[in-house]
């Protein structure tokens, strides 16, 4: 066996430990992250980028360059080309403590998934699905973006999107049957959380209203 079919063979979280194992740096850019993963699938990028919403507290400052940088993966995926990235985007440091924290719950949560997970299924290579999975993965995404002072707003879509990534990484069906039930599910709450929200608007607005009559 030959040592691409070798490393191509390897657990994500092993995978995951190879790659960690090269950042080094004090600080390291997202620049710098996309040029050790060429070789890559863009789920592999995809779940290290997502990781940091992953985490009790979240990077500051992480959220738009890492949702953007997602979203412009998916589109290269689903477009069949390569798409220039921001400069805003690939020059966003990391420092070296972050990167430590984003690894660590990235094996945290990878342990868990793979105890169960194993290659099942035929849906996951399937070509339309997969390009239908990149555009759930960019819907996935604008719903990080949203500044919603909600518990779980950057959680729920994160789990979906690393559960969705994993799957393909794993070729695993029922871990995509189960990514589209946590799909449904984040859907459904950030749409609860709009219906709150402006119902509650609405109720402010009445009371305001009713002072001056």
């Amino acid at each position: 066996m030959d040592k691409q079919n070798y490393y191509n063979q390897l657990a994500t979280s092993t995978k995951m430990d190879e790659i960690h194992s090269t950042f080094n740096d004090d600080e390291i850019t997202i620049a710098m992250i996309m040029d050790k993963l060429m070789l890559e699938s863009n789920q592999i990028l995809i779940i290290i980028l997502i990781a940091p919403f992953l985490l009790p507290a979240s990077i500051p400052g992480s959220s738009t360059p890492f949702g953007i940088l997602i979203i412009l993966l998916s589109l290269s995926n689903i477009l069949n080309k390569p798409i220039k990235l921001p400069e805003q985007v690939t020059n966003y440091k990391l420092s070296k403590q972050n990167v430590d924290k984003v690894f660590n719950v990235l094996q945290k949560a990878l342990g868990y998934v793979e105890r169960v997970s194993k290659p099942r299924g035929s849906l996951t290579t399937n070509a339309l699905l997969i390009k239908f999975n990149y555009v759930i993965t960019i819907i996935l995404a604008f719903l990080l973006f949203l500044p919603l002072p909600i518990p779980f707003t950057d959680f729920i879509p994160a789990v979906s999107i690393l559960v969705l990534s994993l799957s393909t990484l794993e070729k695993d069906t029922y871990l995509l049957i189960i990514a589209y039930i946590f799909t449904i599910f984040a859907i459904v709450y950030f749409a609860s959380v709009g219906y709150v929200g402006v119902e509650i608007i609405k109720m402010v607005l009445s009371r305001i209203f009713s002072i001056f009559h």
